[in-house]
């Protein structure tokens, strides 16, 4: 089973779990997510020569990496075990107990 998401206006509206036999079948373009192409999710924006979905801009100080299409923290996330949340009043990442 694979992952497509059906672009209308390089605007994912859809995303279906099926064999890859059966996109065929599906009425409109289906774009296959692959590792390499960034998640896609309904309301997510495709591009067509790189081949990569970019989602919205979650936080106003986030940057938009062009090559990857993936938005970018303006201080890396912590590598120590645990999880982390970014709290944008502080441009910080605050780990969650």
């Amino acid at each position: 089973m694979s992952i497509y998401a059906k672009i209308e206006n390089n605007i994912v509206t859809n995303i279906i779990v099926c064999e890859d036999s059966q996109i065929g079948t599906q009425n409109g373009h289906h774009v296959k997510v692959t590792d390499s192409s960034n998640e896609a999710a309904i309301g997510h924006e495709y591009d067509s020569i790189k081949n990569k979905f970019k989602g919205p801009q979650p936080y106003e100080s986030w940057t938009l990496n062009e090559d990857t299409l993936v938005w970018e923290a303006p201080i890396a996330k912590p590598t120590e075990e645990g999880f982390y949340r970014w709290d944008e009043d502080s441009q910080e990442w605050v780990k969650v107990s």
